[in-house]
């Protein structure tokens, strides 16, 4: 037996926390060039989630194991159901199936490749630094990751050998059996790492020194379980109590999953012994070293997949439960300059922070289009007092404008490949073009309402004036929609409007000859009044103009599908199928 005057802490607590700091490097490095190859998979997996809780499982699953991270998902979810894009209900299927994806890191860590592990880093660091196509580059980052990772795990294996013999230790390991004990040392280790798949590694890293027997690894597991919750809570903190609920409710499924399992250790461990690969011919810790990773990553799968079949038939009332420990109170109304649908969260994910720039931009072309309609209606009828309630309008705007460039700012620094870059500049061309169309609408032309008013001058023969009715209605309608396509991009919609140039140059020349004809220019009255129209008129064809600009600009966008706000969502049945 070792004794501690033999046994070097200091050196096996060194590489201990060296292999975890250069496993979750690596898990770290991993994850970044897996959300830049999968950002336009996200899109389409969060495409799925209104569709059914089946659905919404597989999509949860499939974003995790993309993202390689359980918690990366659920504060996601906590954003999506902040921002009113996705419904508490639907957002429960894809908490469960992000537990199941976090299984696939550790079964891929279970494996020992230690013999592949240069080959990853050499191959990793020579795609990652010297490839010239960006997805090769980002597979590159991917691979050097995973090298780091199983790096890791063999450097905190080599750090726990000499504890094999190590008494303190070994009678450690031993208290861990009983279950609370282990449940509460896996939940607080991963609650300060924030990582789940970390206290994995150390397990496996243990096991393959046959340190630790089964049933307190899966001991250590379930209480990573609920540790990983923690962060899921803190982001919602300051959030709506909708996003507070999504972490509710990850932290109700682990803590019922757990309980599922926590007094039937012995038996669950059986289990998974039967169902794992065995090493018969190796006795003693070489057993244990054969066979715990595989059989802890297995359980793990287990614990996630049977806690999902289980509880997926009551989310209706988890999310009740939910409900009642977050209640929703009635919040301060929030005016419309305030951002909905930014997310700082979601900044170092450019493919889905971009579909909420866009969900943003809508919103404010609506506001703006509110502003083009009174702005040509007060134009030729209004007071003094319609004019102020215009400038409120133009104020909110203005403001919600300043939010949406300062977040594709933040962005422009986050993008790693080229396609993403042009979309944050037609995004932010975008935005430039409705303040200019606001421009237009609050100043030019509440300008010439001003001088009207001033003038006194009696513009009802415009009013009467087909072609110029016709004009005006033909330009605020391609002007509508553009603003639909920001959020909708549709190919042959902008078509639609880039090829109506003519039709609008057209019917803008026949306004203005009708004002021609209208106006006999016999007095100063006329005059004023044929100035006023043709400078309506150019004010006009310059949001045409633009109108097409944000048309163009969205040709990019064309294959960044935004999820719909849970408002306008199919929701699915209140009636919970029966198990």
């Amino acid at each position: 037996m070792l004794s501690g005057a033999n046994l070097n802490l200091v050196n096996v607590v060194g590489l201990l926390i060296g292999g975890l700091a250069l496993f979750l490097f690596g898990l770290d490095l991993m994850t970044g060039a897996l959300k830049t190859i999968a950002g336009a998979r996200l899109q389409s997996l969060l495409g799925s989630l209104t569709a059914n809780r089946f659905r919404g499982v597989l999509a949860g699953a499939g974003i995790t194991a993309l993202l390689n991270s359980s918690t990366i998902t659920t504060v996601l979810l906590v954003g999506f159901v902040s921002a009113r894009l996705m419904t508490l209900r639907q957002a429960i299927p894809m908490i469960m199936g992000a537990n199941i994806g976090s299984t696939l890191t550790a079964q891929i860590i279970a494996f020992n490749i230690s013999a592949l592990t240069p080959f990853m880093l050499a191959g990793g660091y020579v795609l990652y630094g010297f490839a010239k196509r960006e997805t090769l580059r980002e597979l590159g980052g991917a691979l050097l990751g995973l090298g780091l990772l199983f790096l890791g795990i063999e450097m905190m294996g080599n750090a726990t050998r000499p504890l094999r013999d190590y008494q303190p230790f070994i009678d450690a390991m031993q208290d861990m059996r009983y279950p609370l004990i282990g449940v509460v040392i896996g939940a607080v280790f991963t609650a300060i790492v924030q990582s789940s798949a970390a206290t994995l590694a150390i397990v496996i890293a243990l096991g393959s020194q046959g340190l630790i027997p089964l049933e307190s690894g899966i001991a250590l597991i379930l209480g990573a379980n609920v540790g990983t919750c923690g962060t899921a809570l803190l982001a919602s903190i300051g959030k709506s109590a909708e996003a507070a609920q999504v972490g509710i409710v990850h932290l109700l499924f682990n803590v019922l999953g757990v309980l599922f399992f926590v007094f039937a250790i012995p038996q669950f461990a059986d289990f998974v012994r039967l169902i794992s690969p065995s090493a018969p011919e190796l006795t003693g810790a070489a057993r244990l070293a054969a066979e715990t990773p595989r059989q802890a990553a297995n359980a793990h799968t287990v614990f996630s997949v049977f806690s999902t079949f289980v509880l997926i038939w009551f989310t209706g009332p988890i999310a009740k439960l939910a409900e009642r420990l977050a209640p929703v109170r009635r919040e301060a109304w929030q005016g419309p300059g305030v951002p909905r649908y930014l997310d700082e969260t979601l900044v170092e994910m450019p493919a889905l922070a971009i579909a909420r720039v866009q969900l943003e931009l809508a919103s404010l072309g609506k506001q703006v289009q509110v502003v083009v309609e009174q702005s040509v209606s007060l134009a030729v009828q209004s007071s003094t007092r319609a004019l102020s309630a215009v400038t409120n309008e133009d104020k909110a705007a203005d403001s919600l404008s300043t939010a949406i460039l300062t977040y594709i700012g933040k962005l422009s620094d986050a993008v790693q490949s080229d396609d993403e870059g042009r979309q944050l500049v037609d995004l932010a061309r975008i935005a430039t073009c409705l303040d200019a169309i606001r421009d237009v609408a609050t100043t030019s032309m509440l300008a010439l309402s001003q001088r009207r008013i001033a003038q006194s001058a009696d513009v009802s023969r415009l009013i009467g004036n087909p072609a110029g009715v016709r004009f005006a209605s033909s330009v605020i309608q391609h002007f509508t929609l553009a603003v639909q396509t920001i959020s909708h991009p549709d190919v042959d919609v902008v078509t639609r409007i880039v090829d109506a140039k003519a039709e609008i140059e057209a019917q803008s020349d026949l306004a203005r000859q009708h004002v021609m004809s209208t106006l006999q220019l016999r007095n100063e009255g006329d005059a004023f009044i044929f100035r006023f129209a043709n400078d309506m008129i150019e004010q006009l064809n310059e949001i045409a103009r633009l109108s097409r600009a944000i048309a163009k600009a969205t040709r990019w966008l064309h294959d960044v599908k935004v999820a719909e706000p849970a408002a306008e969502a199919e929701a699915e049945p209140e009636t919970e199928p029966q198990a």
